[in-house]
């Protein structure tokens, strides 16, 4: 496209909407990295300030977001989460990629470690455990193709029976999987907070230290009523939103 300088629009304006369709025809999909402002400024022949100007038109608009040191994303659209029948049915729960999956959007998921490691306060609560006690953990991070959207941890019980086969096949298996193959769900705990992001977690999503992110627990209870995984997901994208549905019988 080329700027008309002498328009009534000004020409942020129309490297903005010139980025905003070309963002909703997918010439740049959901996760992609935009060219750099020198690219743009190269392509659209104005000056830094110009770009800059287009691509703060883009971030209130919550079009793209910018990673510190990595650069500019399309960000996923505002995705809309059942809580009482995705999160908390012990039926039918989801884990965060699945609804990305459901809404048309290509995930993948890195696995970073298995390892034993004492919980955080919270964890140790939900899983009537002490702080001190050293728990498997495993730590994994969602993508939308190069955008980091999610940091996900699972906690299992101290007095979870250690299964080999769970842990040689740890970095095969979604944690979906792991919860209905391997255990009876009976109910879901679950909870909803707003943190500051830890400095290692801020690390990988490519985040500001103590930037604050929506963050999923869920402590899955068995038949026993013993709590035996806590699930722990940091949500870096702000287009996600849960929300609560009754359907009332007739």
């Amino acid at each position: 496209m080329k700027v008309q300088r002498n328009s009534a629009t000004p020409m942020y304006r129309q490297i903005a909407d010139d980025l905003h369709s070309k963002i909703q025809d997918s010439t740049y999909s959901i996760g992609e990295k935009l060219p750099t402002e020198s690219e743009l400024m190269e392509y659209y022949e104005v000056s830094r300030i110009t770009i800059r100007k287009a691509i703060n038109l883009l971030v209130e608009d919550r079009l793209i977001t910018i990673q510190r040191g990595k650069g500019m994303f399309v960000n996923a659209p505002l995705i809309e989460t059942d809580v009482l029948n995705e999160v908390m049915s012990v039926n039918n729960f989801k884990q965060f990629y699945e609804t990305l999956i459901d809404k048309g959007i290509d995930v993948h998921i890195e696995f970073l470690e298995l390892t034993k490691t004492t919980p955080p306060k919270n964890v140790a609560k939900s899983l009537a455990c002490s702080i001190d006690d050293s728990l498997f953990t495993v730590s994994r991070i969602l993508y939308v193709k190069d955008l980091p959207i999610a940091y996900h941890m699972a906690y299992a019980s101290p007095y979870l029976p250690v299964d080999q086969e769970i842990l040689d096949n740890i970095e095969k298996i979604s944690f979906h999987q792991l919860i209905q193959e391997y255990f009876k769900v009976q109910e879901i705990r679950c909870a909803l907070k707003i943190v500051q992001t830890p400095t290692h977690i801020a690390e990988k999503l490519n985040l500001p230290p103590d930037y604050p992110l929506l963050t999923l627990n869920r402590t899955f209870i068995d038949g026993e009523g013993k709590p035996f995984i806590t699930s722990v997901i940091h949500l870096a994208s702000d287009s996600y939103e849960f929300t609560i549905k009754h359907d009332n019988p007739l």
